[in-house]
């Protein structure tokens, strides 16, 4: 039985996480791709639940709606009363959402920025591109002093947080892989230990490095 069905666009960062949770929680969950230009049929269902438009939504086997990824991913992850991706104690918990609201807000939309105009998508947020890849460099260097000093981002076991975080770095690490494997040495290896595993990398897929150009950093006048 279907524990619930979640809307969402293929590929979608913002999704990675739910989606390997529930499946090494064993949660049955149904994938609707509601894209407006790819799926338009299923984009009018995705508006009849969310009028945002917004994806991820998760629609509960008993009709409950839940929008916003933060909250869906720690939703399925309660499902177990065993999980340890949720923590130790309550500062973990905290600093779990912590680390994935700075994934959803900061370092999604700044990647974004940078991303979207080579494939000929608008700016959603940050003025342009520049601004866009500062910030994303200043949220690297970030993540980069922190893991230094920690095995994962809370703590010293794999948390959501850490499911969360990858999930909005992939496409980051698809084009910039050269630079921040150079930059940022302890957040590439970070990166590729969470997503090497397993119930990660079976809904994601393998990670597919490419070669093309992409912006450098100007430095401020």
């Amino acid at each position: 039985m279907s524990f619930g069905t979640i809307y969402t666009h293929n590929p979608n960062p913002r999704t990675f996480a739910i989606l390997a949770v529930a499946k090494a929680q064993g949660l049955k969950l149904d994938i609707v791709y509601a894209d407006k230009k790819s799926n338009p049929e299923n984009y009018e269902k995705l508006l009849q639940i969310n009028p945002l438009g917004q994806v991820p939504v998760f629609v509960g086997a008993d009709g409950s709606v839940l929008t916003e990824c933060i909250a869906i991913a720690l939703y399925i992850t309660s499902q177990s009363d065993t999980t340890t991706l949720l923590g130790a104690n309550r500062r973990d918990y905290y600093n779990i959402i912590k680390w994935m609201s700075l994934a959803n807000s900061d370092l999604l939309p700044a990647i974004g920025g940078v991303i979207l105009p080579l494939i000929g998508r608008p700016l959603d947020v940050r003025k342009d591109t520049q601004d866009c890849l500062r910030a994303f460099y200043k949220d690297c260097r970030l993540m980069e002093n922190h893991l230094q000093k920690s095995r994962y981002l809370v703590g010293d076991q794999l948390t959501l947080a850490d499911l969360f975080t990858v999930g909005m770095l992939v496409f980051a690490f698809m084009v910039f892989h050269k630079v921040l494997h150079v930059e940022y040495p302890r957040l590439t290896e970070w990166f590729n230990e969470v997503y090497e595993m397993p119930m990660f990398k079976d809904v994601a897929g393998d990670l597919h490095l490419l070669d093309v150009p992409f912006p450098a950093l100007q430095e401020d006048n």
